[in-house]
């Protein structure tokens, strides 16, 4: 359909041209875009269309623009995916062949163009996936953009809820989108590893459809276990470090689990479309994959799973920077049993027995403030410093020793949501929260100042209110209370363990939400 066609049923454009940079928009994609569109939003912006749909035209603005709501709407399905796999059978771009969002409506209407149909852009058609609890659809409507603008503002295309009456576009005073606005990708260039193996080498077939550097590591070296712990999986391999066998193994076992409902990792899961893909099992039980956010494999970042394959962490770094920084000792992750101690660059052939060759490593103690900088990153703004013995002198009870080491380390800081306590603010925020619920002559609620009582020290975005249980003497053995006034849920460890189980999915109650499609948690600092 032309504009002139089109602009009959909904309304002209405004004389304005929107201006976009189509080359560096479809270069960064990785996608031509289809020809309609594009004229459509030369025309007409950013718009309101029919009072009901909102298309998505690329721009720039102090909110984050286009590429934030690209980010948040193809984040969202890959989250609603994970959960029911089999009623949203869709890949979600950038995963090769992906759904691509081009508008959603004031309702429960989202429109995407299925990229897998063609090569030829112009022949997409759109899926339309409704979103009204408890029922959730998917049509496909064979139609470019501007036909099927025109059959919903017209009332020839039916999704279950009524337009208003149609008045005209509504543009929204956005920037156009330059080359400069548009975001690099991110990618993981291969780290050389230098492997002694102990013994004659297990070679294998010549990997393909992983990343360059995994294929040259297990090309060179062939598979077996790594540093006698992790054991290393290729094409062709024998039993046990065959990739596509181990695999189908782990992913059956981790499928099931979620269809009996058990919670497991919040992803996709090979061979579901953009489902994680394996590569590396550690001798604990925890495991290695890849997940595939594009076409290019070698911007596959590496997550990983704990052994119950419900704890999960993506790391910025594919696996051979991921293994070059784990055998120097310097990530000490929480969803490894491992702790951070360098370990031996020697393969174990899978005829090998490491146990019979080498002594294992030498575990150290954990550090909870380095697992939750493998999380967060490292601090940007160097040490801060605070009149520890003044505040516990105010508040009458010493602190815990990891609550002080993050101030020390961050400054003031909000983690996915987590709002954690300044020190200097303790006081008058314990008082104002328990102001604020009531408990002032609450008897059963001991709180501070009574003895072993509760003690703010963070307030989270969905507004719940964390707090320390005082009970135990030693502040370094508070536990974690929240939702008080309610179900009063307790974790049995500090502050910041609280806060890695939440980060992690570990925490069978969720304080904020985040899945492995998100490339971190939001920061406040």
């Amino acid at each position: 359909m032309d504009l002139a066609s089109l602009a009959t049923v909904i309304g002209p454009p405004t004389p304005a041209a929107f201006s976009i940079d189509w080359p560096g928009l479809e270069q960064w994609l990785g996608l031509r875009l289809p020809d309609d569109y594009k004229e459509f939003a030369e025309r007409y912006g950013p718009v309101l269309v029919g009072e009901w749909i909102w298309v998505v035209v690329p721009h720039h603005s102090d909110r984050g623009g286009y590429f934030r709501q690209l980010d948040q709407r193809q984040g969202l399905q890959r989250s609603i995916r994970a959960g029911d796999p089999p009623s949203h059978p869709f890949a979600f771009h950038p995963e090769p062949g992906g759904l691509l969002v081009w508008g959603e409506s004031r309702g429960s209407e989202y429109y995407f163009w299925d990229t897998s149909v063609s090569a030829d852009p112009n022949d997409w058609p759109t899926r339309v996936f409704t979103q009204s609890w408890p029922d959730e659809k998917w049509r496909l409507v064979d139609a470019p953009l501007t036909e099927v603008l025109a059959a919903r503002v017209s009332g020839g295309l039916d999704l279950g809820e009524a337009l208003p009456a149609v008045s005209p576009p509504y543009a929204w005073n956005f920037a156009p989108l330059v080359l400069k606005d548009v975001p690099e990708r991110a990618s993981f260039p291969g780290v050389p590893l230098a492997l002694e193996v102990a013994g004659q080498a297990a070679r294998v077939e010549a990997a393909t459809g992983v990343p360059d550097d995994y294929a040259a590591l297990v090309g060179e070296y062939g598979v077996g276990r790594l540093a006698g712990v992790l054991r290393l999986l290729g094409p062709g391999a024998p039993e046990g470090f065959d990739l596509a066998a181990e695999e189908a193994v782990v992913s059956e076992r981790l499928r099931s689990r979620r269809a009996a409902g058990e919670r497991v990792v919040p992803s996709p899961i090979a061979p579901e479309p953009g489902g994680l893909r394996l590569w590396g099992v550690f001798d604990g039980g925890e495991t290695c994959w890849w997940l595939p956010v594009s076409a290019e494999s070698a911007e596959w970042p590496v997550v990983l799973l704990d052994a119950d394959g419900l704890g999960w962490q993506r790391l910025p770094y594919g696996a051979t920077g991921f293994l070059d920084r784990w055998l120097d000792g310097r990530l000490d992750l929480p969803v490894l049993s491992l702790s951070a101690v360098p370990r031996a660059r020697v393969l174990f052939p899978p005829v090998v027995d490491p146990a019979a060759s080498t002594a294992p490593a030498e575990e150290a103690p954990r550090d909870v403030l380095a697992q939750l900088a493998s999380i967060i990153g490292e601090s940007r703004t160097g040490g801060h410093t605070y009149d520890w013995p003044g505040i516990e002198r105010s508040l009458g009870l010493r602190l815990p020793r990891d609550y002080k080491r993050l101030f020390e380390v961050y400054g003031s800081i909000g983690i996915n949501g987590i709002m954690i306590g300044h020190p200097e603010e303790l006081q008058g925020r314990h008082e104002e929260e328990v102001e604020y619920l009531g408990w002032e002559e609450d008897e059963a609620m001991a709180v501070h100042p009574a003895s072993g009582g509760l003690l703010w020290c963070a307030n989270t975005e969905g507004r719940d209110c964390i707090w320390w249980d005082t009970g135990d003497p030693d502040p370094d053995r508070w536990t974690m209370v929240w939702d008080v006034e309610f179900d009063r849920r307790t974790f049995p460890g500090t502050l910041i363990e609280l806060v890695i189980a939440d980060l992690t999915s570990r925490l069978a109650s969720p304080l904020t939400a985040l899945d492995p499609s998100s490339d971190g948690p939001m920061m406040w600092f």
